[in-house]
């Protein structure tokens, strides 16, 4: 017997994607009859919900539609995800796409042990390119193994919110999103997962079935303060849950060190009291700690240190960016 999947979709003033973005829902190969469809318009102020209504209606999929102030996408998903009644929990952004086969591939794991908080598979960007919609860079294959919580801290395994399944229960059991987030706030939901016990699956295909639309108005691109905030806090969240265990191994230390160098770079030149504080945490951590990249940093700092390098190289991008400007 297949599971009752709820798709959740936060929307936005997003009448130019929405209906291509439901067009994927509608398109899965996966039984109709077990597909809910649960749309949170978050205050938008164009036609996207018009558009979405015009396109739902012409489906039988079962679906229904909440209005909400603009509040961000972690409050609308979790008034999504409350509101459904699926075992297992899709995520979609109103400007993202599904495989045909997406739905379908991943609940073949339905009955995995009930551990098992995440089914996640390959994904891909995709990018307007002369006027189309096409695939840019490689697949990308997060692998989340035992160590969830190193392997989740780690770029390469960044994994797309729409490319995963949310069992319910483990949602109900951390309180899904945290809603003081609007960014990052994807990373910091698997982070309590994998703190409360929740294991990672990864599903096996031999394309990607998700795509992620990368475009100039994306939420992820809008705010980069806000980014560097949210990998740094998530990051410190790691560091106490480890502290407070006894897990905090040198190994563990470097990776969460080199997080906080990529908010010290960012900070450096721009907040120089949150810059000082991240390397003050850097020093905690690592003492004597130098960078893996740029190699020249990491050359300056065996030199004359971390601290004095970065500050070396504020002035040098002032004096790039002075000499480009003229």
């Amino acid at each position: 017997m297949p599971p009752q999947v709820s798709i959740v979709i936060p929307l936005y003033n997003a009448a130019s994607w929405i209906a291509e973005t439901l067009a994927s829902v509608i398109g899965q190969s996966f039984d109709h009859n077990n597909i809910e469809i649960i749309i949170v318009d978050d205050g938008s102020i164009d036609n996207s919900i018009n558009i979405a209504e015009q396109v739902l209606q012409s489906s039988k999929i079962t679906y229904c539609i909440s209005q909400i102030s603009n509040s961000g996408p972690s409050i609308a998903r979790n008034i999504g995800w409350q509101q459904s009644r699926g075992e297992w929990i899709q995520f979609l952004d109103a400007d993202d796409l599904l495989d045909t086969e997406k739905i379908s591939t991943q609940t073949i794991q339905a009955a995995l042990p009930p551990e098992i908080a995440v089914v996640y598979s390959n994904w891909q960007h995709i990018a307007q390119i002369d006027g189309t919609w096409q695939l840019v860079n490689m697949p990308l294959i997060p692998r989340i193994g035992s160590l969830a919580l190193e392997d989740l801290l780690k770029t390469e395994n960044f994994i797309a919110t729409g490319s995963q399944l949310f069992r319910r229960t483990w949602l109900e059991q951390v309180g899904g999103f945290d809603e003081r987030y609007w960014l990052i706030e994807d990373v910091d939901l698997l982070l309590r997962i994998a703190m409360a016990g929740g294991n990672f699956h990864y599903c096996p295909s031999e394309e990607p079935l998700f795509f992620y639309r990368q475009h100039a108005t994306s939420l992820s691109r809008s705010d980069p303060h806000a980014f560097v905030v949210g990998c740094v806090r998530n990051a410190q969240m790691v560091e106490v849950y480890w502290r407070d265990h006894n897990q905090l191994t040198s190994k563990r230390a470097e990776l969460i060190a080199a997080i906080y160098s990529q908010g010290a770079r960012y900070f450096a030149g721009v907040d120089w009291r949150t810059f000082e504080s991240l390397i003050r945490q850097i020093e905690n951590l690592v003492p004597g700690f130098l960078p893996n990249h740029p190699l020249v940093l990491r050359r300056l700092s065996q030199l004359i240190g971390y601290r004095k390098a970065e500050h070396i190289a504020v002035i040098y991008r002032g004096i790039k960016q002075h000499m480009m400007g003229t």
